[in-house]
């Protein structure tokens, strides 16, 4: 494996070569939809199998350079020939095999590779990519409080998942909390990431080729422990970096900036305080507010309901708030992820001019469906069922499939006043859960201290706007971050237009 490492570097640097100009990267946003990661898999399977290919091409030119050596009898051939065998031997070898081995280092088997790769490239991950994923795992870390060496090792919430990460990775999240000034979180995994290099520092050559030397580390520690006014330590972590690499222009400048710190005592930054409340604990673990309601069978908001009741827990009253089980069956469930897969693009929201932009709190791909099937109608009837609202004034169901920490930033489902225009107000949301997600990913209400974690088949049901018809502030509510699983839900939200004889706006109670 060490042999071959140059080897491979000189094929990446093929790559970035030939295809620099020549492909358009697409805008995938593959970390705001774990179901499009799919597609990762199989771009990284594809570029594995090329690699390995590359390897064997070029271990089949150092075994046959190799057994060359051996028949030669290198070591022994520098002494001077004294028999004509030997003459004639050395003669015949340099007159016709010379010129076989500058023949065989003059070709380039890479080349039928390489635009393999270069077919990939434009569906290749982008920076853009990199920081939605990043932000996704900071999300996660900050959310859940998780300790920094655990989550790099693959523990999370005190649950081993067969995977970590490497020291590469953790550099790069150390880069990207520099970026935002989150000094002390990006210190420790900073540190995580030296140990592991540290202790693999026999490959060397591999963290080097692939851009990531050693030097880089205490780079950044020297950067980090600069901002933390930590700069003596930083001082003399740098001067010992720059006696091994004398040659990095980068660390002699990072010293003059640290000297130039140190004479004009530069105030240290910040730390940021981080606030736990409400939030974060039913994030972690199921609140109720009230141990008082129960669970019954719902047999009266339709007359089919007699025959199929409905089971329901009753979550609050004040704002009507239910959640149904066993709602939606595992049938109709994969019928309704099908119906959506081919769908799914990045949910943006509607800016005050009308235009519509990404919104860096909502990390999520979605999709209306609108078909006219059967399944559809049924559906419908199933959410007039459960509400016992008129739904002919409803928007279309929404599909939404979360991304690595996806996550939707707290807000309300109904309108503001000067939202409404000509629109109907939202008078009920319904949120079907077609997933269950082994950690994360609960709905939150923060201002009720209540969370709902997904369980497949069941939907979640509450009231948006109050007896008067005004917007009830206490039903903000947020999905908290995914930690593991693919998370997809489905939502209807319920327009007041149609619902003067089912549920009348009064001023009174």
């Amino acid at each position: 494996m060490p042999k071959l490492l140059t080897s491979l570097a000189i094929l990446y640097f093929l790559v970035l070569v030939k295809s620099h100009g020549k492909t358009k990267i697409l805008r995938n946003n593959y970390a705001i939809s774990i179901h499009d990661m799919v597609k990762l898999i199989d771009y990284e399977h594809q570029l594995l199998d090329i690699l390995q290919n590359f390897t064997n091409a070029l271990q089949q030119r150092v075994d046959a350079i190799e057994y060359y050596l051996y028949t030669t009898d290198y070591e022994a051939e520098k002494k001077l020939p004294d028999d004509p065998i030997k003459s004639f031997r050395i003669i015949r070898r340099l007159h016709s095999d010379y010129l076989n081995w500058k023949w065989l280092m003059e070709q380039q088997p890479w080349e039928p590779l390489v635009k393999h790769i270069i077919a990939i490239a434009p569906h290749m991950p982008t920076l853009k990519d990199i920081e939605e994923a990043f932000n996704g795992l900071r999300l996660i870390q900050w959310t859940y409080s998780l300790p920094t060496a655990q989550m790099a090792e693959g523990v999370l919430q005190n649950i081993h998942h067969n995977t970590s990460l490497d020291a590469m990775q953790c550099l790069t999240i150390a880069r990207h909390l520099v970026k935002l000034k989150e000094f002390i979180r990006a210190k420790e995994w900073l540190m995580v990431g030296l140990q592991m290099h540290e202790a693999d520092e026999d490959n060397e050559v591999f963290y080097s080729q692939l851009g990531m030397p050693l030097s880089d580390f205490y780079e950044l520690f020297a950067e980090i422990h600069d901002e933390l006014g930590t700069r003596y330590l930083a001082m003399s972590e740098l001067r010992l970096a720059i006696k091994n690499w004398p040659e990095r222009v980068s660390l002699q400048r990072a010293l003059s900036r640290l000297k130039v710190n140190i004479r004009i005592g530069k105030e240290p930054a910040k730390a940021k305080e981080k606030s736990e409340g409400v939030y974060n604990k039913c994030c972690s673990t199921e609140c109720r507010p009230s141990a008082k309601l129960h669970c019954l069978y719902n047999t009266t908001a339709s007359y089919f309901l007699r025959l199929a009741p409905l089971k329901m827990e009753l979550l609050s009253l004040d704002p009507y708030m239910v959640l149904f089980h066993d709602v939606v069956s595992d049938k109709d469930i994969t019928s309704i992820r099908n119906l959506a897969k081919g769908g799914l693009v990045r949910a943006v929201t509607v800016t005050k001019d009308g235009s519509y932009e990404e919104d860096p709190a909502r990390t999520t791909k979605g999709t209306w469906l609108v078909e006219n099937s059967k399944l559809i109608q049924r559906l419908s009837q199933l959410a007039q069922d459960m509400t016992n609202l008129d739904i002919r004034d409803a928007d279309p169901f929404q599909v939404l499939n979360y991304g690595i920490g996806g996550y939707y930033g707290t807000h309300f489902d109904f309108l503001a006043d000067t939202e409404m225009g000509n629109f109907s107000n939202r008078i009920a949301t319904a949120v079907f859960y077609l997933s269950d997600v082994p950690q994360g990913g609960a709905t939150i209400f923060p201002k009720l201290g209540l969370s709902v974690f997904p369980k497949k088949g069941s939907a979640l049901l509450w009231y948006n706007l109050d007896h008067k018809g005004d917007g009830d502030n206490r039903t903000a509510h947020s999905a908290c971050p995914t930690i593991v699983g693919s998370r997809w839900v489905m939502t209807k939200w319920i327009n007041e237009r149609e619902q003067l004889f089912r549920r009348p706006c009064l001023t009174t109670l």
